[in-house]
């Protein structure tokens, strides 16, 4: 990915930027944020426990050792020093999320920020200093620059964050692996020509896996405590799902010929889509309602303790993020309409859509294994990683409905 922009584009990404942070400062200093227990706090305590010398599971061990690292150099108590990386955090995420819009060009990055901005699933995320708030913008990142370098249109960067991702957030770094997986088998599924660059892809993503293995690595701690704690109830059922995995290689070797997607089926898809849009708007909702009261309905009773058991409440905390999807759904038929008439990059806005179907089949599989696990709102973690990739069309919602 290119990272030179003409002055008047960084002179706009660095406004917004510090836009983005003054909101940050302004909650912290004005609305008492953190208000309630979150996980910066936690990794407060969990930083004060290492200095104690608790073993304690760390899933983000780079963020971990800045903040040590910088303890020492500042003399700053945990819970100042924690709150300020996250401000200036806020400042460069939003300058890298600005880069990866403006790399993609769907839609301008002001107006994507806009419309992310409605979204307690972006700020919630941003706002908070722990490692997925690096971890959630590697991935974005990662998966633009991974689809460029498979296409020789630059994207090296690719590389270095793959490294930076596997020692930054075990949960981030396992969904770029997923992504970069699933980017590089699009062509497959396409019928295009696979090249060495993905088999690269697939290579170098796989074998950064290796972090979790190494004897003294910087996840033994954490692995440990998920196998005890989180996974002890799914692991019990590992050989019916090592069977139905070994069902879907075989299913997919046999029907290698039908998988192929076809050139026709995409245009008559956009143009059925199209012509169809209640119908599909009918589906796209119900698909959203099914899935999230099925998330709703696995959580633990404390999720809901913020709302106070306030029906209301919890819409009125909701209306950003149903805001939000609803301009994702009138966004979706623009961007189809745009690709239909060469008003965007194809190959970008293919980038978008198997990214979109990526979560979307990861988000399935959480949801079905959440039923096994100690954490069950792993699709909610999903969503502060999907949004980024799904507010470009929700920003072609808003602008049509500005207009």
């Amino acid at each position: 990915m290119k990272l030179f922009f003409p002055r008047p584009v960084w002179m706009r990404a660095l406004l917004i930027a510090l836009i983005f942070t003054s909101c940050a400062i302004g909650v912290r200093l004005f609305w008492g944020y953190p208000r309630c227990q979150n996980d910066e706090l936690n990794w407060v305590q969990i930083a004060r426990g290492l200095d104690d010398g608790v073993d304690w599971p760390v899933s983000g061990p780079s963020f971990m050792y800045v903040v040590r690292e910088l303890r020492v150099l500042t003399e700053m108590r945990y819970t100042e020093l924690i709150s300020s990386l996250g401000v200036f955090s806020v400042f460069v995420g939003t300058l890298l999320i600005i880069l990866g819009y403006s790399r993609l060009r769907i839609t301008r990055p002001g107006i994507t920020l806009v419309a992310l901005a409605m979204s307690s699933y972006f700020w919630v995320p941003l706002l908070e200093a722990r490692p997925q708030q690096w971890g959630q913008i590697q991935v974005f990142i990662g998966a633009i620059a991974a689809w460029l370098w498979l296409h020789r249109r630059g994207g090296w960067i690719f590389f270095p964050v793959l490294v930076l991702a596997s020692v930054s957030h075990i949960l981030s770094h396992a969904i770029l692996v997923f992504l970069c997986a699933a980017l590089a088998l699009a062509d497959y599924f396409e019928n295009r020509p696979l090249t060495r660059r993905h088999a690269i892809i697939i290579a170098v993503a796989f074998a950064s896996l290796v972090v979790y293995v190494l004897p003294a690595g910087p996840y033994q701690t954490m692995l440990r405590d998920i196998e005890q704690n989180h996974l002890r109830r799914l692991l019990g059922t590992a050989p019916y799902l090592g069977a139905a995995a070994l069902a879907v290689v075989f299913a997919i070797m046999a029907l290698k010929p039908a998988l192929h997607w076809r050139t026709d089926w995409s245009r008559n898809t956009v143009e059925y889509a199209l012509t169809h849009q209640r119908l599909i708007c009918s589906l796209v909702f119900a698909a959203f309602f099914i899935a999230m009261a099925t998330q709703a309905a696995v959580l633990p009773p404390a999720s809901w303790l913020p709302y106070g058991g306030s029906v209301w409440t919890f819409v009125i905390f909701q209306t950003g993020n149903l805001a939000f999807a609803l301009l994702f759904i009138c966004g979706l038929f623009t961007f189809l309409r745009a690709i239909s008439e060469h008003a965007v990059d194809a190959s970008l806005a293919r980038m978008l859509i198997w990214s979109l179907l990526a979560f979307a089949v990861l988000g399935l599989i959480t949801l079905v294994a959440s039923f096994w696990m100690h954490d069950t709102n792993w699709v909610l973690r999903l969503i502060n990683y999907s949004i980024l990739f799904a507010a470009p069309i929700a920003a072609m919602g808003l602008e049509a409905s500005v207009c």
